[in-house]
């Protein structure tokens, strides 16, 4: 029941956010009053989308009280942290990625020499999925797990290794990682450009485009709340046998 409340409360929000963020993107800068407009647009983004996660993390943890709704509103202010979190991760692992890139031929030399392997698609490959691990599942958990503190004990979160312990916990990155891929990942890669063959270019094919990307976003959603509520949950203490 709290995961259906935590993925209708994202989508609500993510909708109220793209909304406000939409306007952002089109509001001209070419005076003073425009650029104001533009910096408060900009600041209700931010805070709507705190708002979003902070949210389904208190309703993931207290459920839809009013308790919690206090809680998510004093938590707003950690989506800054949370931010910086993320755009850290970014940061690294893409300079991680241009240095790989940089290095490509003097590391093929070398396995050439040491192992006479040629051919190093593979670890490529892999190096370039685990950078978008980091990106978009770690830095995630991370973030999620920072707000949660945020919504339990407020700023005081940030001095104690609590949210960074939740965050490492072998169960919540695995099932995180597995929820990205199945909820996220691969309905953005195959299911929204999707296009049956022999489709009509007609009202079918909008309503088409409408069902379909609103299965992705509930999809979105669910995969969103699955991962908060793994980032917000209290690992269970251990069983101490008698």
């Amino acid at each position: 029941m709290r995961i259906a409340l935590a993925t209708l409360w994202i989508l609500t929000g993510s909708a109220v956010t793209a909304g406000i963020y939409w306007g952002f993107l089109n509001t001209p800068e070419s005076t003073v009053w425009a650029l104001m407009a533009s910096a408060v647009l900009a600041g209700v983004t931010l805070a709507l989308a705190g708002f979003t996660a902070t949210g389904a993390i208190a309703m993931l943890t207290h459920g839809a009280s009013l308790t919690g709704i206090r809680r998510a509103l004093h938590a707003i202010a950690s989506v800054i942290p949370a931010a910086l979190i993320v755009l850290m991760m970014w940061w690294i692992t893409r300079h991680a990625e241009t240095w790989l890139a940089m290095r490509n031929g003097q590391i093929s030399a070398w396995f050439i020499a040491r192992f006479g392997v040629a051919d190093l698609t593979w670890m490529f490959t892999a190096a370039r999925y685990v950078a978008q691990w980091f990106r978009w599942v770690f830095s995630a958990l991370l973030a999620l797990s920072l707000m949660a503190g945020f919504v339990a004990i407020g700023w005081s979160a940030l001095a104690q290794a609590a949210w960074l312990r939740r965050a490492v916990r072998p169960r919540a990155l695995v099932l995180a990682t597995v929820w990205f891929v199945i909820l996220i990942a691969l309905p953005w890669l195959y299911l929204v450009p999707w296009r049956p063959k022999g489709l009509p270019a007609t009202s079918a094919e909008f309503a088409f485009i409408v069902a379909k990307l609103s299965v992705s976003a509930i999809l979105f959603a669910v995969g969103a709340a699955l991962i908060t509520h793994e980032a917000s949950r209290v690992p269970s203490p251990p069983v101490v046998a008698a």
